[in-house]
């Protein structure tokens, strides 16, 4: 199976390094046009399916890559972090302590790291049992969410930096597993 994990295109909230969690952000022009730049880019790509956050900024993205290729499913396990107060503010340096998976104040209303690896644990889980084994998946979602992803797909332990992977607006990341 292939998956590919794609984070949607720029907002207005990323260029002012903005937290933007569950808040529904449009994509702004540039995100419009990362969106377009990709879909040109895997145009020879036979996606099966495509999945997405619900959140307007990854259906939008999902829409344009996939062009009418294949059918966008939104599933809500793909939904970004939620970052509680955090959201709509620029993240300070105790930000970094919400990246440990041994972090569970929620003080700042912040989801839990464990919470968002069992999202998408599950979701990982989902995609291999309801899709062949040479199936070839995109999955179109947000920073957090996929970084979650990534580590459920190539594996962790209590000693990973979680903030050693970053997904860019745009990028696409392919696995095979």
């Amino acid at each position: 199976m292939k998956i590919y994990l794609v984070r949607h295109g720029q907002t207005d909230w990323n260029v002012q390094m903005m937290a933007q969690g569950q808040t529904d952000i449009p994509l702004n022009q540039t995100g419009i046009e990362q969106a377009e730049t990709l879909r040109d880019r895997v145009r020879d790509y036979d996606f099966d399916i495509c999945y997405c956050s619900p959140l307007v900024r990854a259906v939008k993205t999902a829409e344009i890559v996939v062009d009418g290729r294949c059918k966008v499913v939104k599933d809500k396990l793909l939904i970004e972090r939620g970052f509680g107060k955090y959201e709509g503010t620029t993240p300070t340096d105790d930000w970094l302590k919400y990246w440990r998976l041994d972090y569970h104040d929620d003080e700042m209303g912040m989801e839990p790291l464990t919470a968002v690896f069992e999202r998408s644990r599950e979701f990982f889980e989902k995609i291999k049992k309801n899709h062949p084994a040479d199936a070839k998946i995109l999955v179109v979602g947000h920073g957090g969410m996929l970084k979650t992803l990534h580590y459920n797909i190539v594996g962790y332990d209590q000693n990973t930096d979680f903030m050693n992977v970053h997904f860019k607006n745009g990028d696409i990341w392919e696995y095979e597993v």
